[in-house]
């Protein structure tokens, strides 16, 4: 059977002209015109049907936006992610995680939190514990497992707000000079590596469901047993696509030079990852909450802190000079969740007039046609192989010396000109004599002689 073809028309929007935005600008003014809204998924769509213009939504919008016919909306995601943390040697950054496990005891669910350690290179299952809940001491107790078992790691990648990033965990991973990478929203540690092992491991174990009347130790120890053969069973199998188990990849003996040059490599990405004008921003944060003697809470702290270091500076001044504005109308307003509406709102109008500037740079109708008479302009004083070709005929055809000579030289200028624009100039000459070549009108002998002041003017 043959297959069926349905036409669209991805990837093949047309180049966007001063006359189509000329067309889009008369219907947008028309729609306009008639009280309705604009909405640009309709807009876009009619656009196509009506007018044959096929462009994406966020190009009409672009256009719409440049010629004052659309407000701008920005929504930028803060804060920013964090990069691919995918490494190439075992051992060298570990993925550490709590997930809760239910067991079920004469139709009592006892519920428990393992936490597991994870090699992101090599995917081996290095440690684990089993408690009520997910605390420091238990992540101490998995890295303390895995450094018995495989010596010290090079990094540690984990959540933000976990337990793996107490003052307890952080002067931990410090003492025994772990790098500590806090993962992000769209970097979920390792790129999913302890996801995949908790993900894998409940569809092994699936329900854990007893009908004993033991007492709560018991599932313990059922759980732990359970997690301990599929950890060594796992650590035997190799991933699919790996060519060793991931148990021997631990093994493979790492040079200390390696291993060192991948401890610069995190080191210097989280110092890329810090705006540098990070302590200029909490420094301004600090001085705001004393200053005005807001009332803060250590975890609102944190919050702000971790805040302000994703928006601008110069929209964290022009939010100072409106916060006193304010409180000088109405001292109730003196709070920090009331300065940071402002400074979300000013952040969002900043960036809303960036990117009305840029539309406006690039899609406004006026400037377009400025645009276009400048290259035209520009493309008639440009020199061409066809102008030199024309000025050779007129050298040859000429019955006047002065008029020949003059000829001459501008062929001469113009030859200057074009060698500039040709990287080889037997690509020139080349095509110089197929032009004339097309030149009918001229004899044999008149051909000869327009080849020799060719050769004269390309000298």
């Amino acid at each position: 059977m043959a297959p069926l073809i349905v036409p669209d028309g991805r990837g093949k929007a047309c180049k966007i002209t001063t006359d189509i935005v000329r067309q889009i600008v008369e219907v947008a003014k028309e729609v306009k015109s008639k009280g309705r809204r604009i909405r640009l998924k309709l807009f876009t769509k009619q656009l196509a049907i009506e007018e044959d213009i096929v462009l994406s939504r966020k190009k009409i919008g672009e256009i719409l936006i440049a010629n004052g016919l659309y407000k701008p909306e920005i929504r930028r995601r803060r804060p920013k992610f964090y990069q691919s943390l995918r490494q190439n040697i075992p051992n060298g950054l570990v993925s550490v995680d709590g997930s809760e496990f239910t067991v079920w005891i004469d139709h009592v669910p006892y519920k428990f939190n393992l936490e597991l350690s994870v090699d992101v290179d090599s995917f081996c299952h290095t440690a684990f514990s089993v408690s009520d809940s997910e605390t420091t001491e238990e992540f101490i107790k998995v890295m303390e497992a895995h450094k018995a078992s495989w010596g010290l790691p090079i990094g540690l990648v984990s959540d933000h707000g976990s337990a793996n990033l107490s003052g307890q965990a952080v002067d931990y991973l410090k003492r025994n000079n772990i790098e500590m990478l806090p993962a992000g929203p769209a970097n979920p540690k390792g790129n999913g590596t302890i996801e995949g092992a908790f993900s894998e491991m409940k569809g092994v174990i699936e329900r854990l469901d007893f009908n004993l009347s033991s007492p709560k130790d018991l599932a313990r120890a059922i759980l732990e047993k359970i997690v301990s053969i599929y950890v060594a069973m796992r650590n035997r199998l190799s991933r699919f696509g790996d060519k060793i188990a991931p148990q021997e990849a631990m093994k493979i003996p790492i040079p200390e030079e390696k291993r060192q040059a991948l401890k610069m490599k995190y080191k210097g990405r989280k110092a890329k990852s810090e705006d540098p004008d990070q302590e200029t921003k909490l420094t301004r944060l600090d001085w705001i909450i004393r200053d005005h003697g807001l009332e803060v809470d250590e975890r609102s702290l944190k919050r702000a802190q971790k805040c302000i270091v994703t928006y601008n500076l110069d929209a964290i001044s022009k939010s100072e000079e409106a916060f006193l504005k304010a409180i000088r109308r109405d001292h109730q307003r003196c709070t920090l969740p009331y300065f940071f509406g402002i400074l979300k709102n000013i952040q969002d109008e900043m960036d809303a007039a960036r990117y009305e500037d840029y539309c406006h740079e690039r899609y406004y109708y006026q400037r377009m046609l400025d645009r276009e008479r400048e290259e035209q302009e520009k493309a008639k004083e440009t020199t061409t192989v066809e102008n030199l070709v024309a000025m050779l005929r007129n050298a040859i055809l000429s019955r006047h010396r002065f008029i020949k000579d003059t000829c001459v030289r501008q062929a001469k200028r113009m030859a200057t000109e074009l060698k500039k624009q040709y990287h080889y100039a037997g690509a020139l000459k080349k095509k110089i004599l197929d032009e004339l070549g097309n030149l009918k009108e001229l004899r044999i002998e008149q051909r000869k002689e327009a080849v020799k002041i060719m050769e004269l003017v390309l000298s």
